[in-house]
């Protein structure tokens, strides 16, 4: 089974890649397979909601059984508020023309996801034919909170509509058989969007809907496979609301040639630093202790060492020029990059948990990586 990964031309590939990296952590019989970028129809319709209360809720589907979903912009907005939507057929239309030129299978499975919202206020949908899909991504802490790793609801909702066309064989049983009233299952129509939270948190169908699956002609390991990826963003949801509260540390892996950062639990994310940025972490890391400020240029071979695998500078001299910038205490220059390592991590995992593992001061005017380095690991 193939799904095609379309990523609009606004969403940040960076943040693409970190949903294909999720999805893919839980391998089997369904393949999924990355799209260059592709630029959205534009706007001709715009919706106001005039408060907090019309902006979270879903409208029902109509005769035209059209969807929409909403931009989330950060966990706060001001009302009225205006925005600028797709409708759905705009939606499906850039799976058709995909799938028209690049001849694909139609057995294949499209999948759109757009930093657009669309004229019903709909996280995701799909269309007639049940192989071409649309997946909102943008802004998702409005309902989880600024702390909300954005890859799991949008990997979650590509799970969920997958495993929705497997139940059911047309769009019209998909919509006519979610449940009103939410009772923590995939099939939950959560007409209030916040609702979501809580069939994320359960990740699993009800005993209804699972006998709805089990008496359907489906291939076993394709939902298996769906399942466990749902099974994972449970954990990983869980994960990152009681690591604070049990003090508990997420594994870290330093991976391969250009030594990637990934944290292992959760979801295997990854936290893109450039070059720079990078050979600095590493250094850090490998002084548990800490290193003060003034002493930074003592270990100024090691950070060159690391700069010189990482960056690709065209001679010695650049590569040399960084490094004494780094370490010179009358430049600014490692302050710009902790801060934007501390940035980084903050975006990745939410501000208390970033303490954990970015560069952070101590009382005793070093800085240091609080990481327990028994949950560190190079990995070649």
């Amino acid at each position: 089974m193939k799904i095609h990964l379309i990523r609009s031309e606004g969403y940040p590939i960076e943040d693409f890649n970190n949903v294909l990296n999720l999805l893919n952590k839980y391998r089997g019989s369904i393949e999924y397979i990355p799209v260059e970028p592709i630029v959205l129809p534009v706007s001709e319709v715009e919706v106001i909601f005039e408060d907090k209360k019309s902006f979270e809720k879903k409208e029902d589907y109509i005769e035209t059984l059209s969807y929409r979903s909403m931009d989330f912009p950060s966990a706060s907005m001001s009302f009225p508020h205006r925005e600028e939507v797709l409708t759905w057929e705009q939606l499906f239309s850039v799976c058709i023309q995909f799938r028209n030129e690049k001849l694909i299978d139609p057995k294949n499975h499209v999948i759109l996801l757009t930093n657009i919202a669309n004229d019903l206020n709909w996280f995701g949908g799909v269309d007639p034919s049940l192989k071409n899909y649309f997946i909102h991504t943008n802004n998702w802490g409005l309902y989880f909170g600024n702390d909300i790793d954005g890859r799991f609801p949008i990997a979650y909702q590509i799970a969920s509509w997958l495993l929705k066309t497997m139940m059911f064989p047309t769009q019209r049983e998909i919509l006519s058989n979610s449940h009103a009233i939410p009772r923590g299952c995939l099939m939950d129509f959560c007409k209030d969007k916040t609702q979501i939270i809580l069939k994320m948190r359960t990740g699993d169908l009800c005993e209804s809907c699972m006998k709805v699956l089990s008496d359907r002609d489906v291939n076993r390991t394709h939902v298996r496979q769906l399942f466990s990826v749902m099974d994972g963003l449970r954990e990983n949801i869980l994960f990152r609301q009681r690591s604070s509260l049990l003090m508990e540390q997420s594994r870290m892996e330093i991976r391969g040639q250009n030594k990637a950062i990934y944290l292992c639990d959760l979801g295997d994310l990854q936290v893109n630093l450039n070059p720079k940025e990078k050979a600095l972490y590493l250094l850090y890391l490998n002084h548990p202790e800490g290193i003060s400020r003034s002493y930074l240029v003592d270990h100024w071979n090691e950070l060159r060492d690391y700069y010189g695998i990482l960056a690709n500078q065209p001679t010695n001299a650049l590569i040399d020029e960084a490094i004494n910038r780094l370490t010179d205490v009358t430049d600014n220059n490692m302050n710009e990059v902790m801060a934007r390592i501390r940035a980084k991590f903050r975006q990745a995992v939410g501000e208390e948990q970033s303490k954990v593992y970015s560069i952070e001061a101590t009382p005793e005017g070093k800085h240091k990586i609080c990481l327990n380095r028994e949950l560190l690991r190079y990995v070649d």
